[in-house]
């Protein structure tokens, strides 16, 4: 099992799927790596005609690129390839360990470590694409929050591209998340905060909040997954004054399908939303479509189905800076 990290925050014994995405997001390019190599790949002797059971971490292999992703593990993309890259794609898959990079930035999660924590998805990434967009002085000599970081990626990327952040705090319900962001981000600048974020900020104030909240609006939802409910995000924007220093700003996710309930409480109180990117993505969260009561209230507030693509439904998603009045 893999349980530290060497000096270039590699995983030490074995890393396994790497997937490199273009920073423009055009391209999701698929690598086997490590012992993957023997096992997969075929790569199983050496020019002696000896057995090779494992490869060095920087030893890797392309297998396919995929195309204008809008997941990071697209089925139906992969279903479309001749049949060898198509079953090494999914074999893939079936690693445990799975290698994250964008744009220079590189985290290494394991699902059977980090249980109930989402590994970086497409929404991680078009969240850092749209933080490119934003003037990198903006973050010098300012102290950051992420609430809810789950695997840590956004929090790593900042800290890795945007030079000059004085401090970043890391708070998240989830242990297993406060772990996997603490094994990949090893900067003296981050703090790792367990707990209940909104107690957590009681009587404290940053200059920049980054938050990838719950998103998808369910009647008495409970905010304690990824991807479930609004209720995080509306307290945040109602608050903001009261969290953020001033010139201080959000930077948060939206999804078209919570787009009345959030922007009429941004419109209601007073706060100015600028959309920095967007992206149409299928909504693939096997829990709620096979949830008949929460697909009913969700097709009642306007989910439609729209077949393409291999997928029947599908939302907006938009990374929004967003300014209190002060």
């Amino acid at each position: 099992m893999l349980d530290s990290l060497d000096s270039r925050g590699f995983f030490l014994y074995y890393i396994a799927m790497i997937t490199r995405f273009s920073t423009d997001l055009k391209e999701q390019n698929v690598y086997a790596n490590g012992f993957e190599l023997a096992t997969i790949m075929g790569l199983d002797r050496d020019e002696n005609g000896n057995r090779v059971y494992d490869y060095p971490d920087d030893k890797e292999v392309f297998v396919a690129t995929i195309k204008n992703p809008v997941l990071v593990t697209d089925i139906y993309k992969i279903s479309k390839f001749k049949p060898t890259t198509r079953d090494t794609l999914v074999k893939l898959l079936e690693s445990p360990i799975k290698v994250t990079e964008y744009n220079g930035v590189r985290l290494v999660f394991e699902q059977r470590k980090y249980k109930s924590v989402w590994g970086p998805n497409i929404d991680t990434l078009l969240f850092c694409r749209a933080l490119n967009k934003l003037d990198k002085k903006t973050f010098q000599n300012k102290s950051l929050i992420e609430i809810g970081p789950g695997s840590g990626f956004i929090s790593k990327y900042l800290l890795e591209k945007f030079p000059g952040i004085k401090s970043i705090t890391l708070v998240d319900l989830n242990p297993k998340a406060i772990e996997s962001s603490g094994d990949n981000i090893k900067d003296p600048r981050a703090t790792f905060v367990c707990g209940d974020a909104i107690k957590y900020i009681h009587d404290k104030k940053f200059d920049i909040l980054i938050c990838n909240p719950p998103y998808i609006p369910r009647q008495e939802s409970i905010n304690d997954n990824p991807y479930e409910g609004v209720g995080l995000i509306n307290y945040l924007i109602v608050d903001s004054e009261e969290i953020l220093n001033p010139g201080g700003f959000i930077v948060s996710n939206l999804s078209s399908l919570s787009d009345t309930d959030v922007r009429s409480v941004i419109k209601e109180v007073g706060t100015r939303e600028i959309t920095l990117d967007k992206m149409t993505v299928p909504l693939k969260v096997c829990n709620v479509l096979n949830n008949k009561n929460w697909m009913k209230y969700l097709i009642k507030n306007g989910l439609r189905k729209s077949y393409k693509n291999g997928y029947e439904y599908y939302q907006m998603i938009s990374i929004v800076k967003i300014t209190p009045k002060f």
